[in-house]
């Protein structure tokens, strides 16, 4: 019997994107890309760090050995940001070598308008974080204080918005882009949406601080970046959103990044004596917050009101 496979005009941009390889991949082999493309990463930030442990270690000093401790410096962490390349670079390899088409059929062929949906993606993201942020300050649950970050801070800090722009620009082009488009060609739109927020969280499932909210909120995060594709018919405004959200989290209010703590920010963000996990996310983060929960639930709904009125404009 020959597999059903979901005609492109039936899928809205930006996830019909596969029917334009020459050689499709499977969902299977999807799956197996977007590994490699993380082993890659990692194989890559290793080689990094160990390089730059021994680079910046003193004559005759001891050199640290602990690939966590390493992450936990300065440029530690820039570096495990910027090993996101590595597997941009291993998917671009994919999709031109053997899938045969164009980069940016994965979801940036909406040239004329990537200026204003970046700009919007930035502002949308950052809102988000602030509301997020703003309901346990309220609340008494927590407090922020200006953290004073000096000139090599400020300088970090900036480097860290661009790193952070390359990782969450990966994770969604791997996912709301790369598997989307590959499940969504097999099996249609809502098991692309479903397949793709499952891989998501488990990409996520190691991190610090992890428990039923944090998984929960990963798994509505993957839901609304999706929402927000389909209502923009593109990735470009989601990769901005998604590294500002984790850029204002960690560098600017100095929130836990999915359970990672940034090491310099404008901010410091401490829950308060006996604070509720529940509005502060505990050891996991804003991320891991109720706050969030209704903030992500909030955002699907009105990405997905703009993505039928999208449709609905198209079909007149």
């Amino acid at each position: 019997m020959a597999s059903r496979i979901v005609p492109a005009h039936t899928l809205p941009a930006p996830t019909a994107g596969m029917h334009q390889a020459q050689r499709p991949t499977g969902v299977i082999m999807a799956l197996v890309v977007i590994l490699f493309a993380f082993v890659a990463q990692s194989v890559i930030t290793a080689i990094a760090l160990v390089t730059q442990s021994f680079v910046t270690a003193p004559p005759g000093g001891p050199r640290t050995a602990d690939m966590l401790s390493l992450m936990a410096t300065r440029p530690g962490f820039l570096i495990s940001l910027l090993g996101f390349g590595a597997s941009l670079a291993t998917l671009w390899l994919w999709v031109r070598a053997k899938e045969r088409r164009p980069f940016a059929t994965l979801g940036f062929e909406r040239r004329a308008v990537a200026g204003a949906q970046i700009l919007r993606g930035l502002g949308v993201g950052l809102l988000m974080m602030v509301l997020c942020v703003i309901v346990p300050l309220i609340t008494g649950q927590a407090s922020l204080t200006w953290a004073a970050p000096d000139a090599s801070a400020l300088l970090f800090i900036g480097a860290m918005f661009l790193g952070f722009l390359l990782q969450g620009s990966t994770e969604e082009i791997l996912t709301r882009g790369f598997l989307t488009q590959a499940v969504a060609r097999r099996f249609g739109l809502l098991v692309g949406i479903a397949v793709q927020a499952v891989v998501f969280t488990l990409m996520h499932g190691m991190n610090p601080g992890m428990g039923p909210l944090p998984i929960l909120n990963l798994l509505l995060f993957a839901v609304f970046a999706s929402c927000y594709t389909l209502a923009e018919g593109s990735l470009w405004g989601i990769c901005a959103m998604h590294g500002i959200w984790n850029w204002a989290q960690g560098n600017l209010f100095g929130v836990a990044v999915s359970g990672q703590n940034a090491a310099d920010s404008f901010f410091t963000y401490e829950s308060a004596s006996g604070a509720s996990t529940l509005i502060t996310g505990g050891p996991f983060g804003i991320e891991g917050s109720l706050v969030t929960t209704v903030v992500f639930l909030a955002g699907s709904a009105l990405a997905l009101r703009a993505y039928r009125r999208r449709r609905a404009l198209q079909q007149i």
